[in-house]
């Protein structure tokens, strides 16, 4: 079989036409690559980031009781007037032949604790009780104030800015309990008392 070759010219037009084919394949797929633009000049990429939301988490501040120690335990319950019969009894207060509507939570162990602040804010009063003691005030915001009664060796006073967590005084004794070492805490919220076992649970932001 005679073998023909291909004339001088051949080679180099089917060179060009592949380098052709290449080049315009190469730009066809760079121009599909690159962002599309909208009619008005906005790249389609750029309208998609701008209605994108960021997500937001919002953390609900926690509260802590008033003591640190895994000794100390509930004495007396707060008073709910929808409570239980069982469960009002066992939040009364008995003094001086009387009984009395618990306004917090009678705290009580059989060692010495430490009272603790439940949450940052500032001490608006310190007062001395004939009945219950040492007495601090705390103003958390415009609305909200928590009560620590029953204090003994109180180590802050007026104006001053405690953060969670800050000792304010020690347990004592008081003329509502039997125990030796007590704290009555009490929450007061808008002019209304709050039982301070829910108040753990909530979220400080809600009570602005």
């Amino acid at each position: 079989m005679t073998k023909r070759k291909l004339r001088g010219y051949v080679k180099p037009t089917l060179f060009l036409v592949s380098m052709s084919i290449i080049f315009m394949a190469v730009m066809l797929i760079t121009k599909n690559l690159k962002p599309k633009e909208e009619e008005e000049g906005n790249y389609v990429v750029n309208s998609l980031l701008d209605i994108v939301t960021p997500v937001v988490s919002t953390i609900p501040e926690t509260l802590i009781k008033p003591f640190t120690s895994d000794k100390v335990s509930i004495d007396k319950s707060f008073y709910e007037k929808e409570g239980t019969e069982e469960q009002q009894q066992k939040s009364l207060i008995y003094y001086e032949n009387t009984y009395l509507q618990n306004s917090g939570v009678i705290y009580g162990s059989e060692e010495e604790f430490d009272v603790v602040a439940v949450y940052k804010g500032t001490v608006i009063d310190v007062k001395q009780d004939e009945l219950l003691n040492t007495v601090v005030y705390v103003s958390h915001n415009s609305n909200l104030t928590t009560i620590y009664y029953g204090l003994k060796d109180v180590n802050i006073k007026p104006n001053d800015t405690i953060n969670q967590g800050d000792v304010i005084g020690k347990s004592n004794n008081n003329k509502f309990s039997s125990k030796q070492n007590t704290m009555l805490f009490e929450v007061n919220y808008n002019g209304q008392v709050l039982n301070p076992e829910t108040f753990y649970k909530m979220d400080i932001n809600e009570l602005n």
